[in-house]
């Protein structure tokens, strides 16, 4: 079988296409004589996967890096909602859970190739031909799971390592699984994007009866009971809709007598991921500022030129860097200062709690200053949040989630900061840990060795600009 592509709507056997753009081009630019099986058989496979690079999530839909950039926000094939980069960088943990159910093509199919009078043959034939399309049915979930304290990370991907194992032709819902379920709700949040394929009828072009439906939850024991059902349907027939496009060779046919030179598009796909990535990037950034608009125009007609010019993807972008940009950025932003600062414990005579507030408290013992976010929408950041129990004198600091998510805390401050430093930005490092005996909390300013070697009740570090870098 030959190469195959998302379908969209439009398509048809016989028409041109550009694989690098993904893109329609000529009708009947082949001639196809058919040899239709009535009862095809069907291969189905079912699974779940960790995703480590963003762009996974994109060759997982079939989608190319060209019709990625050229689509977003246009194309129905391009589910901004499946690539959404924001979600991706600020989830602790992602992971797919697909079911593909794939009915069998011809092979007898006969190819003729039509002469069309063109001063563009590129344009008008694109690289390849559609020679046939696959039907079946397909299941994809995205799975963002993001911790609400940062110090139970590694608790947390233990847990989804043995809850993921429920998806999958084998997999079940075990006491183990069930706890591991039970411990990702306490510790996190979950969002589960779903895109169905299907179809309950073979007539018409695009398998009758068909939907392609998006749906949100967070309930993975729901969404399992969703992708084994889909997988179970396939034994029925009820997975009848279009998936993918087949294309064929243009060279591969007997009647084509190298009436142009098709683009050879493989390398320039393989290093517009590059292009891709610098592209999401930008688009997670625009949520911030929209000056990067400019700058996604300049890589969508790179894209362009690419497709016209495929040895242009060997030069080297002209525009700047997402991470330089990204600097340029958080220099922009104004932030706030933040005194740290040691807060007697009422009614003792030697016992305090270090706190962090945006001003400096009558009686409390001055620690250090320093810049910080007082607004959450920063890629990349994490919130602290400081608390007191509402009825007594115990405290508590968490990185990641509110203090008001805990039962009976008040919230004293929260702030914005950064997990990870920032070279030339955020190098300011800081730690948090608590007091052996008591709920009192203790704020110092810590180094490469306390993540080394970790102080005694450490709860967690983060960085932040320094004082007198530039707001």
């Amino acid at each position: 079988m030959g190469e195959v592509v998302p379908y969209k709507a439009g398509m048809q056997r016989g028409q041109g296409y550009n694989t690098y753009l993904q893109s329609l081009c000529v009708k009947d630019a082949v001639t196809i004589e058919r040899h239709d099986d009535s009862n095809p058989p069907f291969k189905k496979e079912y699974y779940s996967e960790f995703i480590e690079e963003y762009e996974k999530i994109a060759k997982s839909m079939r989608i190319s890096a060209g019709a990625a950039v050229s689509g977003w926000g246009q194309e129905a094939n391009v589910n901004v909602d499946i690539l959404n980069r924001s979600e991706f960088e600020t989830s602790t943990l992602t992971y797919e859970v697909k079911v593909l159910v794939q009915h069998q093509v011809s092979v007898l199919d006969k190819h003729s190739f039509n002469k069309i009078q063109t001063t563009t043959p590129h344009a008008t034939y694109g690289d390849r031909f559609i020679a046939d399309f696959i039907k079946g049915g397909h299941f994809y979930a995205r799975v963002s799971i993001t911790a609400k304290n940062s110090s139970e990370t590694s608790e947390l991907k233990q847990s989804a390592e043995v809850a993921m194992t429920m998806y999958g032709v084998s997999g079940k819902i075990t006491q183990e699984v069930e706890r591991a379920v039970s411990s990702i709700k306490r510790n996190a949040s979950v969002k589960i994007t779903i895109i169905e394929s299907t179809g309950t009828s073979k007539s018409g072009a695009s398998g009758g009866g068909y939907a392609v439906k998006a749906e949100e939850s967070s309930d993975l024991l729901a969404v399992k009971e969703k992708a084994d059902q889909f997988y179970k349907d396939a034994d029925s027939g009820k997975h009848s809709y279009v998936l993918f496009a087949v294309l064929g060779k243009y060279r591969n046919l007997s009647n084509f007598e190298s009436y142009f030179a098709p683009f050879d598009y493989q390398m320039a796909s393989l290093r517009s991921w590059a292009l891709f990535n610098d592209f999401t990037l930008y688009k997670a950034i625009e949520t911030m500022i929209k000056a990067a608009i400019n700058i996604f125009e300049n890589i969508r007609d790179r894209v362009i030129l690419i497709s016209e010019h495929p040895e242009a993807a060997k030069e080297d972008p002209d525009h700047m860097k997402p991470g330089d940009f990204r600097l340029e950025v958080l220099n922009s932003i104004q932030t706030k200062l933040f005194h740290a600062q040691s807060q007697p414990i009422p009614n003792t005579d030697d016992y305090w709690t270090d706190v962090i507030l945006t001003t400096k408290g009558s009686g409390n013992q001055p620690l250090f200053t320093f810049p910080a976010f007082d607004f959450g929408d920063l890629i990349g950041t994490e919130v602290v949040s400081f608390g007191k129990k509402k009825n007594g004198e115990e405290y508590n600091c968490l990185i990641g989630e509110r203090v008001t998510s805990l039962d009976d805390y008040k919230e004293l401050s929260y702030f914005w900061v950064f997990p990870d430093s920032i070279q030339k930005f955020a190098m300011e490092m800081y730690g948090v840990s608590k007091v052996p005996t008591r709920n009192y909390m203790r704020v110092y300013a810590a180094d490469q060795s306390d993540i080394e070697n970790p102080r005694p009740y450490q709860r967690f570090w983060f960085y932040v600009p320094s004082a007198n870098s530039p707001p």
